[in-house]
């Protein structure tokens, strides 16, 4: 049995917004001052990583979870997500973040790129911990069947 991918799309809303938020006090802390918009880029490109952002954490990585990967992780469903968040990570690490080396050029000790990359691993451990929990919890499921063969049976 697997989440319900409407209930997965809700939590991975929730989960985003809680990845988003941490994202922002990590980078805050690395920085020493609050995060705005041209720490990121600028408004302009801020706007649509943001959409995207929010789009992947929402509506695709949920869905990929809920028909691709939950039936082959093991454990309680915040266990599997939170696999999922480490999965994620690992992918991060070998596809994204060799593509951001230029945008990253300025961080050049080591303790500050470890916390880099653990802050990303702690950052997508809260997004697939929070998605697998809240798309597990049990719920009403609606019945496939016509309310008369429902109540016959």
């Amino acid at each position: 049995m697997r989440p319900h991918p409407g209930r997965a799309i809700v939590a991975g809303f929730a989960a985003t917004t809680a990845m988003t938020l941490a994202l922002y006090v990590l980078v805050s802390v690395l920085a020493g001052r609050p995060v705005d918009s041209a720490m990121l880029g600028g408004a302009v490109a801020w706007m649509p990583a943001m959409v995207l952002q929010f789009v992947n954490g929402s509506i695709t990585l949920p869905l990929i979870y809920v028909y691709l990967v939950f039936r082959f992780l093991p454990g309680e469903p915040w266990i599997k997500g939170a696999l999922w968040g480490v999965i994620l990570w690992c992918l991060a690490e070998i596809l994204v973040m060799p593509l951001m080396q230029d945008a990253l050029s300025g961080v050049t000790s080591i303790g500050a790129t470890a916390i880099l990359i653990f802050g990303l691993l702690l950052v997508l451990l809260v997004y697939g911990t929070l998605l697998g929990w809240l798309a597990g919890i049990e719920g009403p499921r609606p019945s496939r069947l016509p309310e008369a063969e429902r109540l016959a049976a």
